[in-house]
């Protein structure tokens, strides 16, 4: 059996350069390090080798904004791509790629497809240039109708307004109540259990679409970038089998990319409605444990997700198998 690498990661240490850390599969092998400004491994220019028993390199001098690196060991036609999971802009702060993610049978999610990002209407006039250097084709907003009329997008989007409120549509929220940060963790809980209910049939819309290639590379953004987001890249990384604690991490990015400073908006929001400060830094923070009870209620109360997507979603099943197709790439066998 032929050792491929199996897994990649980088760490920007400062513009330009990165350290590399990679796996292989078998005993220590050689690997070739290519690098390009696209995340396709046939475009990319080599760089250096490494021996056997190496698994991290510094890269410096690379001088393309958004770099991906591959890497494959001699004679191997499987390479996996990795890159800063961050795309850096001036005004948004969480636009992340949802690519490089390890999948059920070996595969990875593709990398420069399919990105995740807060509101995009803080994109300055040198970040518009950036972002038409990624190639985005089409932004999905999950933004209600009052934000979209408030913080306009400076781009064409798709809306797709996701239903932020309980499972129990009747109960109205009282911020008043919400006192202390467990309060405010408890809520996003049930916002999130709450959106897998309501906003089922959007997220089949958002999914289904993202196989159409003509939509691709695409972005789905809230205000955030977490929770309404969140639950979208949730679902997409499921669908795509991605290890849970994977999917986890992910969502856990938020609180290293998008700090206090970035929320003031938010946080004066929510005290403006009556929430206690402790609880309104719960509602803005990302705890893990409320994404998972959204996770594990997707088997629980859905039957899991492939009985969520073509059920209360509304994709079809040829949808679900196309997306898989598209959106993971995965060694010759």
């Amino acid at each position: 059996m032929q050792t491929i690498v199996t897994s990649a990661r980088v760490e920007i240490e400062s513009p330009g350069c990165m350290v590399v850390e990679w796996s292989v599969d078998g005993a220590g092998a050689a690997v070739d390090i290519a690098a390009g400004a696209t995340p396709d491994a046939a475009d990319h220019v080599h760089l250096l080798s490494v021996a056997p028993g190496t698994s991290s390199v510094r890269l410096d001098g690379l001088g393309s904004p958004r770099c991906y690196v591959s890497l494959r060991t001699p004679g191997s036609d499987y390479a996996v791509v990795t890159a800063d999971r961050r795309v850096a802009f001036e005004g948004v702060q969480n636009f992340r790629d949802l690519g490089g993610y390890r999948t059920a049978g070996g595969g990875h999610t593709a990398w420069g497809q399919i990105f995740r990002s807060d509101s995009l209407h803080k994109l300055t006039p040198s970040d518009l240039v950036g972002f038409e250097r990624i190639g985005v084709r089409v932004v999905y907003d999950l933004r209600g109708d009052d934000e979209r009329a408030t913080h306009p997008n400076p781009v064409d989007s798709i809306q797709l307004a996701i239903v932020g409120q309980p499972r129990d549509g009747n109960r109205t929220i009282d911020s008043t109540m919400f006192s202390a940060a467990s309060d405010g963790e408890r809520l996003l809980r049930d916002l999130y259990l709450g959106m897998l209910v309501h906003s089922a049939p959007l997220f089949g819309q958002l999914l289904t679409g993202l196989v159409d290639p003509s939509n691709r590379p695409a972005v789905f953004h809230c205000h955030a970038g977490k929770d309404r987001t969140g639950i979208a890249a949730a679902l997409l990384l499921l669908a795509l089998g991605v290890d849970r604690d994977d999917i986890l991490d992910d969502y856990e990015l938020t609180r290293r990319y998008r700090t206090l400073e970035h929320q003031q908006d938010s946080l004066a929001n929510l005290l403006t409605a009556g929430m206690s400060p402790e609880a309104a830094a719960g509602v803005l923070t990302a705890p893990r444990w409320t994404m998972r009870d959204a996770i594990d209620a997707v088997d629980t109360e859905h039957g899991g997700i492939d009985a969520y997507l073509t059920g209360p979603a509304g994709m079809s099943m040829s949808s679900l198998r196309d997306l898989r197709a598209v959106l993971v790439t995965r060694p010759a066998r």
